[in-house]
């Protein structure tokens, strides 16, 4: 495993991150009127999401650079000021089957 790719880091604070906001969002939404919003579990499961997301990075770590450089492509492909949306050219690769080693 190579830790030094973007992709992995990048893929690991995408899934704390998602995970956190709903954990935050739960914890917002079912407090009290009384009750403090606290940082801790929020942080817990910032870092469940992401030991979740790299472990599913050890996986598919083909796909899901591939998804990253898609989404990275199709973000800088985005045009401002006249809000027109250019296609990108790559699309992203679903790999199935066995594992090729």
């Amino acid at each position: 495993m190579d830790y030094s790719k973007p992709g992995f880091w990048i893929a690991i604070g995408i899934g704390g991150l998602i995970v956190a906001l709903i954990s935050g969002a739960q914890q917002y939404s079912s407090n009290e009127p009384d009750q403090t919003f606290t940082f801790r579990p929020v942080f817990r499961d910032f870092c469940l999401g992401a030991c979740v997301t790299a472990t599913i990075y050890m996986f598919l770590p083909d796909s899901i650079d591939s998804w990253i450089s898609a989404s990275k492509d199709s973000l800088t492909s985005m045009t401002g000021g006249a809000g027109t949306v250019t296609p990108s050219t790559s699309s992203i690769e679903l790999q199935t089957g066995p594992a090729r080693f």
